[in-house]
């Protein structure tokens, strides 16, 4: 890696490392400061602050179309308000136009990112491929296994068996969480929580999943991030 970029990523995780102190400094459900766009602690997730409202009424994606609706989920968490997409679609997500551009690094760089980016309050959209889950009878291949359901009470784990992917196109998710015991220096996927297309309504009820360690796309761009 070119010196320059090495400090410049290095000043990044200093920063993201900083942020994260913050977030984990407040009580659960307060809000960070504006100025920062911090991660808020969410009943023991640590969230970028957004309307789960908003994301509801954007709801689960139409057949095909995960990468549309993963950077409408984006727009709207960056907006403060429903995206509809308009002219983000051309037979696929048009990245620019919602203001993302590609990022191509080792699976260490993209944690690295996905890290520094959230702890900057931007949400990250995340390229996923095939796992085989053991001990399900349904759907072997696929992205996630758990999801969180939102509840007055706090979150509810749900085993529930995620949608398969295809080899050739994976799935496309919105990350916007951390797990408060991530370590900045040992990340893992398993560490970030998603929206993802396929569910992020459960039957009205507001859902995040957890990704599966492994799952990240092998190919160019695993990672698109706001420019």
């Amino acid at each position: 890696m070119h010196p320059l970029c090495s400090a410049r990523r290095l000043s990044a995780l200093i920063l993201a490392a900083l942020a994260l102190a913050l977030a984990l400094a407040l009580p659960a459900g307060a809000a960070a400061p504006a100025a920062s766009s911090a991660l808020q602690n969410t009943d023991g997730i640590l969230l970028l602050p957004f309307d789960q409202g908003q994301i509801l009424s954007v709801g689960n994606q139409t057949s095909g179309k995960c990468s549309l609706f993963a950077l409408r989920y984006a727009r709207t968490i960056l907006d403060g308000k429903v995206s509809s997409g308009s002219g983000m679609w051309s037979g696929g997500a048009v990245w620019s136009a919602g203001g993302y551009v590609s990022y191509t690094g080792t699976l260490a760089q993209c944690l690295d990112t996905l890290y520094a980016e959230l702890s900057a309050g931007r949400p990250v959209i995340l390229h996923l491929q095939n796992t085989a889950v053991s001990g399900v009878s349904k759907h072997q291949n696929r992205v996630t296994t758990y999801e969180y359901h939102r509840t007055s009470s706090g979150w509810k784990q749900v085993d529930y068996p995620h949608i398969s992917t295809s080899d050739a196109y994976g799935h496309w998710v919105c990350v916007v969480g951390l797990d408060p015991a991530a370590d900045p220096a040992n990340l893992k996927l398993s560490d970030f929580y998603a929206l993802d297309p396929a569910r992020v309504s459960a039957n009205g009820t507001f859902a995040l999943t957890r990704l599966l360690d492994g799952t990240l796309w092998s190919g160019d761009s695993p990672l698109k991030i706001a420019a």
